[in-house]
């Protein structure tokens, strides 16, 4: 059977038509065909693969859920149907043009009252399930999301608005936790960390078996084993709070980026936690984000902004309480 007759032969049928006409307002599923149609769920099924098999209908699987709905067409149907050559074979354009204007006159044919009426009913209780889904979990929701995707996917989304060819160190890479992140994105990674312990564990971390731009060097970050000037961006996270003389790793720093690149630290605000001190082994209780933000610039950074990190929250896990966090930029 040719393409035209597979379209005839599914357009001759009156529930078929109306099949397509609520297709066309609105994607349903099966059994929201049933409703919206008022017939067995059989006879949906059959005439559905009619109109799959002459092209007027596709389907889309959402998760477990079929979706069905009429064949997209172009704004303007094509006029081709009286074009020489055309509608005599399923190789000419005639085959396209017929099914596209008669989905464009199925689309402007009425619904009637008590069609649209069953479609609007379907269409509230979908909405009414899917808003009693966000009820029920809503409160679970972020727990949900990071059970799923794990919880930095969007800081790694993030990273793709930053140019690829960049050459990134990690600072106090300490494991190599970011190492993953920054490998996928950059160009080229330089992990730097004073314990060889320390770099031997991000060294064999499973994430990092297959990457190839990782270079690992041993060094402090008073004196980093990095060419002057080779760095788009230099990221220090948790780490100057270990540093013995602070604005001279500032300095160290402003040596190693380069004159248009950036600095990205990550710090603890000032506090008077003394186990949390105790246990982290800390050299600095913290700063105070516009000393160290005016520490930067006499370093030789033009600009340096200061941000809270609101959503390092502190917590006070096994008794012990932890302090605030805030991030800086400079360049």
């Amino acid at each position: 059977m040719t393409g035209s007759e597979l379209i005839f032969k599914a357009m001759a049928d009156s529930t078929r038509q109306r099949i397509l006409r609520v297709l066309s307002a609105e994607e349903l599923g099966v059994t929201e065909l049933v409703e919206v149609l008022d017939q067995p769920q059989s006879t949906i099924s059959r005439h559905l693969k009619v109109l799959r098999d002459a092209g007027l209908v596709v389907e889309r699987r959402n998760g477990p859920l079929v979706l069905h709905s009429a064949c997209p067409v172009s704004p303007e149907p094509v006029d081709s149907v009286n074009a020489p050559g055309a509608g005599h074979d399923d190789n000419s354009h005639g085959i396209p043009a017929i099914r596209d204007r008669l989905l464009h006159w199925v689309a402007q044919q009425p619904l009637g009252d008590e069609l649209r009426g069953r479609l609007e009913r379907v269409i509230r209780s979908r909405r009414a399930g899917e808003a009693d889904f966000f009820d029920r979990i809503g409160t679970r929701w972020d727990q949900l999301r990071v059970e799923a995707f794990g919880d930095a996917f969007e800081l790694e989304a993030l990273a793709w608005l930053l140019p690829s060819d960049w050459t990134v160190a990690d600072v106090g890479t300490g494991t190599g936790h970011l190492l993953g992140a920054l490998s996928a994105r950059f160009a080229q990674v330089i992990a730097v960390d004073p314990a060889e312990a320390m770099l031997d564990a991000a060294r064999n971390r499973p994430d990092l078996q297959q990457a190839r731009n990782i270079s690992f060097r041993a060094g402090s970050l008073e004196r980093l084993p990095i060419e002057t000037g080779t760095l788009d961006l230099a990221i220090a996270s948790l780490v100057m709070h270990h540093v013995a003389d602070p604005p001279a790793a500032l300095r160290e720093l402003r040596r190693c980026i380069r004159s248009a690149g950036y600095l990205l630290l990550i710090e603890q605000e000032t506090h008077h936690l003394a186990e949390f001190h105790q246990r982290m082994s800390d050299r600095w209780w913290g700063f105070e984000p516009a000393a160290l933000a005016e520490w930067t610039r006499q370093a030789g950074f033009a600009t340096a902004r200061t941000h809270p990190l609101a959503t390092a929250r502190p917590t006070a896990r096994r008794g012990i309480e932890s302090p605030k966090l805030f991030a800086l930029v400079a360049s």
